[in-house]
């Protein structure tokens, strides 16, 4: 009798389990694609503008936000996973009006890491300025 029990009482648990684990793994597997490397980031500098990485595409937006006169500037800098030599700019884009963005396609890969960084008045110079007038994302790649 208490044979029995138990086995029906392992058959429920494992059933029990079993469900619990199909639900989850597919929770599971959207939250890593949200917080994964294959999605749209946004960099802003303090209200005067913005720049997007729209992951559909590959492409690049930058958005001057402020009527203060001044262009924003945005960068893409690059660092290869073999060559490492450091970060190397490899697109540059501006917008100096307030009636719509520009925007670029750059077709970012996986064989390293890209940082956008954005400066009002001039083109960034280096990947990690941060100056007041600059600012810059986290690293990010496909």
């Amino acid at each position: 009798m208490l044979a029995s029990w138990l086995a029906r009482a392992t058959a429920v648990s494992a059933a029990a389990i079993t469900i619990l684990l199909a639900l989850a793994l597919p929770a599971g597997a959207a939250q890593v694609k949200e917080v994964g490397v294959l999605s749209d980031k946004t960099l802003s500098l303090g209200g005067l503008g913005h720049m997007t990485f729209v992951d559909e595409g590959d492409i690049f937006r930058l958005c001057d936000d402020d009527i203060n006169g001044r262009t924003m500037y945005g960068a893409l800098f690059y660092d290869s996973y073999i060559g490492t030599g450091g970060y190397e700019r490899v697109l540059t884009i501006s917008d100096s009006d307030n009636k719509g963005c520009n925007q670029k396609p750059y077709n970012i890969g996986n064989s390293g890491n890209y940082i956008m960084t954005i400066c009002e008045g001039r083109y960034p110079l280096r990947a990690l300025e941060v100056d007041g007038v600059c600012t810059h994302s986290g690293s990010f790649n496909e």
